[in-house]
């Protein structure tokens, strides 16, 4: 059982880190993607969750 609860915390742990690398990766694409010199940064999509 316990074991169980450690693999899924894990398997959690990872997709969260896999959403926030995608979510990075967008980022960055869509700053490649705008034309010309920019000084402000790409607006990010990222909503910040509380807790």
């Amino acid at each position: 059982m316990k074991k169980l609860l450690e693999k899924a915390k894990q398997s959690r742990k990872t997709q969260r880190l896999r959403q926030l690398l995608d979510r990075a990766i967008d980022g960055v694409r869509d700053a490649l993607a705008m034309p010309g010199p920019r000084l402000q940064p790409a607006p990010v999509r990222a909503k910040r969750r509380k807790g």
